[in-house]
C-alpha cells in the first residue's frame, strides 16, 4: 500500500548525482545560486524574457524529463533562479531534486494558481498552512499521514503582512487527479478546513523537508469549484498580474537572502 512506502532506511537506487552528467554539473558550478523560484507558466517565462527580466544561465544547461526540456533562467542582476516545471507532484518533486544537485540551493520559492474550494476572489492569494497528501509521491519521503504541515507558513505570512500583501491562510488539497475532485471529496476537505485544490504543495513540502531545504509557497486564486465549476481566469491571467505575483516572490527572495546574508 501506499501508506506503506516511507523507507528510511535503504538507499535510493537511482540517484540524481548518476542521471545528472558531469558536464552538466560544471556548467552549473559558475552560478552559486541558493534562491530559486519555481513556477509553472510557460506564458509567464515568455513574458519575462520579452521584458528582459530574466536570462538563460547556458544554452546547454536544460532540466526536465524525456517529453521536455527547460532552460534553466536567472533575474538578470542577481543570483536568483527561475525554472519552469511541469505539473503535478512526480515532476516538481524531480525537478527540485535535480536542481538541488546542480546549485547549491538553500530555498525554493514556489508560487502559480490553485482552484478555490470556497468564496474566494480570483486572483486572491493564499499562504498554505498544511496540504492534504492525495498524491503519491509524498509518502516516499515522509512518514504516512493525512496532512503534512508547510513549515514556512507563518515566516511567509509575516513576510506578506511587512509588504502590506493582502493574502488568506489556510489548507490545501494536493491531488493527483484533476478530473475526479469529486463533489464528495470536496465537501470533505472543505469540512477540514481546505480553502484550495492544487497538485504540487504537499509532495514539494516532503521532499524539501526530506532533503533539508526551505520552501515557501503561495498560490492565488485562478478557477472556481466553490459551488458549481467557473473557469474565471485560470489558464488566462493578464499579463500585469503575471508579472505582479513574479514580482512578489522575487521579493521574497530577496529578503530571505538579505536575512541569510545578515546571519552569517
Amino acid at each position: 500500500m501506499i501508506i506503506h512506502s516511507f523507507d528510511p532506511e535503504s538507499r535510493e537506487i537511482v540517484r540524481t548525482e548518476q542521471t545528472i552528467r558531469p558536464e552538466e554539473k560544471a556548467l552549473a558550478a559558475p552560478f552559486p545560486l541558493r534562491s530559486i523560484l519555481l513556477v509553472f507558466s510557460g506564458k509567464l517565462i515568455s513574458l519575462l524574457l520579452e521584458k528582459e527580466i530574466i536570462e538563460v544561465l547556458d544554452e546547454r544547461l536544460t532540466i526536465g524529463s524525456a517529453a521536455f526540456r527547460n532552460p534553466i533562467y536567472q533575474i538578470r542582476g542577481s543570483h536568483i533562479g527561475v525554472v519552469l516545471s511541469g505539473i503535478g507532484a512526480p515532476m516538481a518533486a524531480a525537478v527540485v531534486e535535480e536542481l538541488m544537485t546542480l546549485f547549491p540551493v538553500r530555498r525554493f520559492l514556489v508560487f502559480g494558481s490553485c482552484g478555490a474550494l470556497v468564496d474566494l476572489p480570483a486572483g486572491h492569494l493564499i499562504v498554505p498552512t498544511e496540504a492534504y497528501r492525495d498524491e503519491g509521491c509524498s509518502y516516499h519521503y515522509a512518514p504516512a499521514a493525512p496532512y503534512i504541515p508547510i513549515r514556512n507558513a507563518g515566516k511567509l505570512a509575516a513576510m506578506l503582512n511587512a509588504l502590506d500583501v493582502e493574502y488568506v491562510c489556510g489548507k490545501t488539497w494536493t491531488t493527483d487527479a484533476f478530473y475526479r475532485e469529486t463533489e464528495n471529496n470536496k465537501a470533505r476537505r472543505v469540512a477540514e478546513g481546505c480553502i484550495c485544490v492544487e497538485m504540487e504543495c504537499s509532495a514539494l513540502q516532503a521532499v524539501c523537508d526530506f532533503r533539508g531545504v526551505e520552501l515557501y509557497q503561495f498560490v492565488y486564486a485562478a478557477d472556481s469549484l466553490h459551488g458549481s465549476w467557473n473557469r474565471r481566469i485560470l489558464g488566462d491571467l493578464e499579463k500585469d498580474a503575471r508579472l505582479q505575483y513574479f514580482a512578489l516572490g522575487r521579493k521574497l527572495a530577496e529578503m530571505l537572502e538579505t536575512e541569510e546574508k545578515d546571519c552569517l
